[in-house]
């Protein structure tokens, strides 16, 4: 019986490096996000990759990384900011503002809704595209209602962490091996997936 050589190009040895790229993506995002100020780089960093990849565009991921850390620290980092102010305020209004009239409260809900919109959008695009924070915000509020039903998925995929936060210490405990892993980056490369399909069309007009 003849037995065929395996080549590094087979399906599976490619399929293997690029899980460990995505492996490597996810463990660089955790390590670089442990001081909370450089959560916003890192997920512009990990978007930017991330998109690169899905273009074919991507080769050294950990080099990639590191550069974009160094290119867009300063902008996302502003953005960040800008969300942890206004989520916190928000958040603070949605928990303890159960005697404020159903008005204000409704007003509050649309709020924290236009928050969301924008944050799913906001450092993906920081990632693709070179422009100042407030068009970033703005073509960020445009994307979101321009491409609502891939917003909803956007915003669901991004809120799994969260539930998983919610669901108690078990939960947490249970999935915390699998975003140490993976998990953060294969949420990425979802988003990526219908992001990159919205950023083409942006680039033909």
């Amino acid at each position: 019986m003849n037995l065929k050589k395996l080549s590094v190009e087979h399906p599976f040895f490619e399929f293997m490096g690029s899980l460990g790229d995505w492996m490597i993506l996810n463990a660089l995002f955790v390590v670089t996000s442990l001081p909370v100020i450089t959560i916003g780089v890192s997920l512009t960093s990990m978007y930017q990759v991330s998109l690169r990849r899905i273009r074919g565009e991507s080769r050294y991921t950990v080099r990639e990384y590191f550069q974009a850390l160094r290119n867009e620290w300063k902008e996302s980092t502003k953005l960040w900011m800008f969300f942890i102010c206004t989520g916190g305020i928000l958040l603070f209004d949605v928990l303890y503002g159960n005697n404020l009239p159903a008005a204000v409260n409704i007003g509050l809900g649309c709020l924290a809704a236009l928050w969301c919109f924008v944050f799913t959008y906001a450092f993906p695009l920081q990632a693709r595209f070179q422009n100042s924070m407030r068009n970033t915000l703005v073509n960020a509020l445009i994307l979101a209602f321009r491409n609502f039903p891939v917003t909803v998925i956007l915003i669901i995929l991004n809120s799994v962490p969260i539930v998983c936060i919610m669901m108690g210490p078990f939960t947490v405990m249970a999935v915390m091996p699998v975003f140490c892993i993976i998990g953060f980056s294969l949420i990425v490369w979802l988003e990526s997936v219908f992001l990159s399909v919205i950023f083409e069309k942006i680039k033909e007009i």
